[in-house]
């Protein structure tokens, strides 16, 4: 994925509690996967909440949404404290999900062999 995607979708990019503008650098880097997988889709239909409850903190989770326009609403949610580890841990369970309903889109959606 080249850079200039990369930051088209961070632009798409929610920092909600606990998450700040400092943020964003590692965030991009750390969501590079997800990133990847969402270049498919116009970024016009991508909305990313990433959400530190009680950062820092004993019980800290981290939370990662993805809402794709015409899919399912997506949730990687992470009980580790530290704050990368947490976000690699809620990407990869967001990036299962979202394998999962491209899938079965595709499975419902079947293309037609060009005629």
């Amino acid at each position: 994925m080249n850079a200039e995607a990369s930051h088209t979708l961070m632009n798409r990019v929610r920092l909600e509690g606990g998450a700040n503008q400092d943020d964003l650098r590692f965030i991009e880097r750390a969501l590079a996967q997800l990133f990847t997988q969402l270049s498919r889709f116009d970024p016009e239909m991508v909305d990313i909440g990433v959400r530190f409850k009680d950062r820092g903190q004993p019980g800290m989770r981290t939370s990662l949404e993805l809402h794709v326009q015409g899919l399912p609403a997506m949730v990687g949610v992470s009980d580790l404290t530290d704050t990368k580890a947490a976000l690699n841990d809620a990407e990869a369970k967001v990036l299962s999900q979202l394998r999962s309903n491209v899938t079965r889109r595709a499975d419902h959606h079947p293309r037609r062999p060009n005629e």
